[in-house]
């Protein structure tokens, strides 16, 4: 590599994490916040907060870019993030390339954080974190720049701005590199660049703009006015979330972490090189050392006090450090090594190249999301199930994808999609977003404006909102989280069960059809109604084994599960064995339960002659 420019050597790799990342591709559409960000991007509209407003607009101009080249929308997103995350590599590499004198060694910490699990993951569908990575390595490249004494002060600060519109957990870093700056170039320098630090921020023009003039089906928040645009762009929704977990059992979470997530990320063969690593830039670089330990420390306390279930993403930037850790302490030793054994240049350098592509191979089979289509066919399962103008109730983040089938790829156009905990929102918070969002779907949609609070909690809208439905002649089914359906969400408060108590539930596919009581199909109705349905349903990937799947889509299968339980004993009954036996079989190879296991054996044996 010493032939080759640390801009050339910057490239190389991007091209190698692009080539990567893209084979590992998702092809469609994936889990969480996915579908959310999508519809937001092709229609203009506004996602959760806190807006990314540029994330958005960069989505937009994938989506028409890339239209003549790929058919599938989300499959061009995917590809933005995986170049993002690429991009977050080069980078890296520059940013390395400058604190250590080996280029094989800054190559070698590049590829290592590319194939760590994370930023791999991150990299393969819709998410905002790698352009985040990608706007940290980049800032701390231009840093170490600016202590080098070059003049690159006003585009840190222009590109730390643009940082800030994409994902607000980059503030948590600004103390750190604010004295970074100073310490160079002072308090009036500093401050003659606050205008090239606000210009990007204008981005979060884009929030109440398409807010108040576009014509999409999404505006979180509906922030038009002051008040509502502060709430949404500062994320106080989630408030709630970060730092409510008990002080005592933080320990623990910090256990969980070094353990579970480090470990799991770069494994104890590379660990043991961070230590030295650290105390190499005491001695030398201890401006770098105090910068990234300070990104590292606030992305653990914030992270490991964020209840949420991915959490593990937030982790990024803290990897990030420890990858440049590792890297610095690799130099150590194998400047050491090679001033002891000079002959041994060549074979570290090829050690140093080939140890992370072992990792790659390590954590290929649970990364990849090639073949990952889980989420796109549950949600197009549940669209080609439903009656014509149905309602379905939805109580997980399935609604983004459904989203995503309806006002992106205009699938199902009269069927209306409604999320229980938005609609709960809506009456908690006066959101007037959300009701107006449904009756873009469902113009007849009784008003939850104006009632009691309590009018949510006790279930009274709800059951108002079904029995609207069935009245209109629009079938209702319920998508639930079934494992999460049987609990309040506050002590005092009707579950979800307890509320849709007033209806009958009988299986409709993989969903729950709704019905006022004695108005339900006889069961020979409902097990034809439903051995039809499955026969349609796509299933790629639902009967492949749970040993490496993504826990985020564990209520995909826990639901598969859930309807083959509810369909079985119907078509025992009726003495449909092998229709009994097929669904009894699929809830058996999803998860081990008595019921089931109990319910194969009850069945006559099959015909000798049968396979």
């Amino acid at each position: 590599m010493a032939r080759l420019s640390d801009k050339k050597i910057a490239w190389l790799l991007f091209t190698v994490a692009a080539l990567v990342y893209a084979l590992t591709l998702c092809r469609t559409i994936y889990t969480g916040d996915d579908g959310d960000f999508e519809t937001a991007m092709a229609t203009l509209g506004v996602c959760h907060p806190t807006g990314y407003p540029l994330f958005t607009l960069l989505g937009r101009a994938f989506l028409l870019g890339l239209a003549p080249v790929i058919d599938e929308p989300a499959l061009r997103i995917n590809l933005m993030t995986a170049l993002f995350g690429a991009g977050a590599v080069g980078m890296f590499y520059r940013f390395v390339a400058t604190v250590v004198p080996s280029r094989v060694v800054a190559a070698s910490a590049a590829l290592l954080l590319a194939f760590a699990p994370t930023l791999w993951q991150q990299s393969l569908s819709c998410e905002v974190y790698t352009l985040t990575a990608l706007f940290l390595c980049t800032v701390l490249w231009l840093s170490v720049r600016l202590e080098r004494g070059e003049q690159v002060l006003g585009p840190l600060v222009l590109v730390y701005g643009l940082a800030l519109t994409n994902n607000l957990t980059m503030a948590l870093f600004l103390p750190g590199f604010l004295v970074f700056a100073w310490r160079r170039v002072g308090f009036k320098r500093l401050f003659l660049c606050v205008p090239l630090f606000v210009l990007p921020l204008l981005l979060y023009a884009y929030v109440p703009l398409a807010a108040k003039y576009g014509h999409s089906p999404l505006k979180w928040g509906d922030p038009q006015t002051w008040p509502a645009f502060f709430q949404h762009v500062n994320g106080s929704q989630y408030r709630p979330l970060m730092f409510t977990q008990p002080l005592a059992t933080w320990h623990l979470r910090l256990w969980e972490y070094a353990k579970g997530a480090l470990w799991v990320e770069f494994g104890g063969h590379f660990l043991v090189f961070a230590i030295p690593g650290m105390v190499a830039l005491w001695r030398r670089q201890r401006p770098v050392l105090c910068l990234t330990a300070w990104i590292f420390a606030v992305d653990i306390v914030y992270a490991t006090n964020y209840a949420i279930s991915d959490i593990y993403v937030y982790y990024i930037p803290s990897y990030l450090c420890m990858a440049v850790w590792i890297g610095v302490g690799l130099s150590e030793l194998g400047g050491w090594l090679v001033r002891v054994r000079p002959q041994l240049v060549r074979p570290l350098a090829l050690l140093l190249l080939l140890t992370p592509l072992v990792q790659m191979t390590t954590h290929l089979t649970s990364t990849d999301k090639s073949s990952n289509f889980l989420e796109a066919d549950f949600a197009s399962n549940i669209l080609a199930s439903a009656p014509k103008d149905a309602v379905v109730l939805n109580t997980n983040n399935t609604i983004f994808t459904l989203w995503y089938l309806k006002f992106v790829k205009h699938q199902r156009p009269d069927v209306a999609v409604l999320n229980v905990d938005l609609l709960e929102g809506t009456l908690n918070n006066n959101a007037a977003w959300y009701f107006e969002h449904l009756q873009s779907q469902w113009p007849s949609v009784p008003s939850p404006l104006g009632l009691p609070t309590k009018a949510t909690s006790d279930g009274t809208y709800l059951q108002l909102l079904v029995r609207t439905a069935l009245a209109e002649g629009r079938p209702v089914l319920l998508v639930s989280d079934d494992r999460q359906d049987g609990l309040s969400m506050e002590a005092g408060q009707p579950s979800l069960n307890d509320r849709l108590k007033p209806f009958t539930r009988r299986p409709w596919g993989i969903t729950q059809r709704l019905y006022e009581p004695g108005t339900e199909p006889t069961d020979t109705e409902l097990v034809a109604q439903n051995a039809a349905l499955w026969q349609g349903f796509q299933t790629r990937g639902v009967y492949a084994g749970w040993k490496d799947g993504d826990p985020l889509q564990l209520h995909i299968l826990v639901r598969y599960f859930n309807a083959h339980k509810a369909l079985a004993p119907l078509a025992e009954r009726l003495g449909q064995s092998e229709l009994a036996r097929e669904h009894y079989a699929g809830a058996n190879f999803l998860f081990q339960d008595p019921e089931v296991a109990a319910g194969l054996k009850r069945l006559p044996p099959r015909p000798a002659n049968e396979p």
